[in-house]
């Protein structure tokens, strides 16, 4: 019978066998495995989400919205994240032009420590400059200076844009480092242009759009702020929205009270994905590049740079990342707050009577869900390449949304899910921590299967070598790096996670950054700067592989 003369339904049947004849199957069961996943992951978890805040009718979510305590709630979130962001944006793009412009003696060192100041976890952070700048801190003990506004929205604002600063610096470094824009630069320097002139003229207009999508990238981080208000802000009364659903869920048996706390966590995440969609869009991110830690190398035009540009960076470093370390390590070893912190008052008590029995089970417990997590990441991320090698869709950008997704939206996501099944157990923080941070194994990997060039796979295939054979020794090898970096980054991120953890653990599932945040709370500071400082060393010494691994692993944009 010719084609002509088939009917519909032999062509119909004829196309739904081609469709799962056993090649079609196998060339598609990755886009349907990406599917189940990030349904699992992404898609029920923020259905619940949703479907939880609307149950009750729009009029009580206009209601709950509309109350004083989320509007104030909402206008701190808000005000303090557009104020960070803008902070970041300033510091992050000064420091990357003058790292990837300039012939800077010690820009790999200024590199180094921007991309550093990521590792250490937001809230040890906070401690470290409670510890340093706030009354009866170092400072204040040394030479009786003190900063009584470090308590508060001023503090908060701050320390949120000292810690996001590092992402505005990354993106904006990944588009200086285009040779569009150095090329354009020279060309400007070649018809007699100086610095300012070119600044002004050509690389400010180039990157433009990296300055937007770093400013609203910023703007997320700060949205999703959990450890630094929860340190500086709740002492003086300061609450953010992610701060007040912790004490709605916390500290209130309510249902009134969890309601409003699914309502705020809707807010959040709908206001993170409008500012990622936004981020994310051609008319921000395209030409750009992506946001990758600048390996090193002469990107650099041939200008030496201004001595106070270079001394200004230096003198930030210092004040915002390695004088509060010091401060916080000595609290640590000082035997009580409002004691001099001279070597004649230091003692080890303070860490002996924090690594007790609880500190180590959750010390353990911490190791054993990031690792877990990292696992779980690296397959994940592996099922999504292939998903995207079919050439479908971009599966990335599913795991992106629940990246910039805030901890407390996803903790109340995952708990309104899979609540009922596995509530109050290490798992359910397992199944957060993996939504969260698979993008984190997802963009190195793909980066680096991108940069596999076809015909090494084809002289493979032509030599005779089978699928597994191609993938063991043609593929694995090349993204080894890529692996490595990705599952030490889900680790770090997963080790000193705190704002999902503190809202989805149970009794006997603490882990360390909850264990931490319990003796902040109760108000011992000294045994609380104790168990920080061997977070901050434990997460430096697991993040250091990273610096040497930083030419091949890039983070989400």
């Amino acid at each position: 019978m010719s084609d002509k003369m088939r009917s519909w339904p032999d062509i119909r049947q004829s196309s739904v066998a081609s469709r799962l004849s056993p090649g079609a199957i196998r060339r598609h069961w990755p886009a349907a495995g990406a599917v189940g996943l990030l349904a699992a992951l992404v898609g029920y978890p923020l259905w619940r989400l949703i479907v939880a805040s609307v149950e009750n009718g729009f009029g009580e979510l206009v209601d709950l919205v509309a109350t004083r305590a989320v509007r104030t709630a909402a206008l701190n979130s808000v005000w303090t994240s557009a104020t960070a962001a803008t902070g970041a944006i300033l510091v992050g793009a000064g420091v990357a032009l003058l790292t990837e412009r300039y012939l800077v003696r010690g820009s790999g060192a200024l590199r180094v420590a921007m991309v550093g100041t990521l590792i250490v976890p937001p809230f040890v952070s906070a401690m470290s400059w409670q510890a340093t700048y706030a009354p009866f801190g170092l400072l204040d003990d040394l030479v009786g200076f003190s900063a009584p506004w470090l308590e508060g929205r001023v503090g908060v604002t701050v320390v949120i844009a000292v810690n996001v600063a590092p992402l505005a610096f990354l993106v904006v470094a990944a588009a200086l480092r285009g040779s569009r824009v150095a090329d354009l630069e020279r060309a400007a320097r070649a018809s007699g242009a100086d610095d300012l002139v070119t600044l002004r003229l050509v690389t400010l207009p180039l990157i433009r759009p990296s300055l937007v999508a770093g400013w609203l990238i910023g703007f997320a981080a700060s949205l999703s702020s959990f450890g630094v208000p929860v340190v500086l802000g709740t002492p003086a009364g300061f609450e953010t929205l992610t701060t007040r659903v912790y004490r709605s869920i916390a500290f209130s048996s309510r249902a009134a009270a969890f309601q409003e706390a699914v309502v705020m966590a809707l807010l959040l995440a709908l206001v993170a994905l409008v500012v990622v969609a936004l981020a994310d869009s051609r008319a921000v991110s395209g030409g750009t590049g992506g946001l990758a830690v600048p390996a090193g190398g002469r990107s650099a035009t041939g200008s030496r740079a201004p001595a106070g540009a270079v001394m200004a960076a230096s003198v930030y470093l210092i004040v915002t990342l390695l004088v509060p370390l010091v401060g916080l390590v000595l609290r640590a070893l000082t035997r009580a707050v409002g004691v001099s912190s001279a070597p004649a008052n230091w003692t080890l008590a303070n860490f002996g009577e924090a690594l007790d029995g609880r500190t180590w089970e959750a010390l353990g417990r911490s190791g054993a869900l990031a690792a877990a997590a990292a696992g779980l990441a690296l397959l994940g991320s592996g099922l999504l390449v292939l998903a995207q090698g079919t050439g479908e869709r971009r599966w990335g950008r599913a795991a992106l949304v629940m990246f910039a997704v805030p901890g407390t939206s996803i903790a109340l996501a995952m708990s309104l899910g899979y609540g009922r099944w596995i509530a109050n157990t290490a798992v359910i923080i397992l199944v957060a921590y993996t939504a969260k941070l698979l993008v984190l194994a997802h963009r190195p990997l793909l980066g680096s299967v991108a940069s596999i060039h076809p015909d090494l796979v084809r002289a493979a295939r032509a030599s005779g070598a089978g699928p597994g054979a191609v993938v063991g020794r043609v593929i694995a090898p090349l993204v080894r790096s890529a692996l490595i970096a990705g599952a030490v980054l889900v680790f770090v991120f997963a080790f000193h996670e705190l704002t999902m953890s503190s809202i989805l653990h149970g009794p006997g599932n603490e882990t360390l950054a909850v264990v931490i945040l319990d003796y902040q709370q109760i108000g011992d500071p000294t045994v609380t700067a104790a168990l920080a400082v061997m977070l901050a060393v434990a997460v430096g010494a697991l993040a250091a592989p990273l610096l040497w691994l930083r030419r091949s692993w890039g983070v989400p944009q």
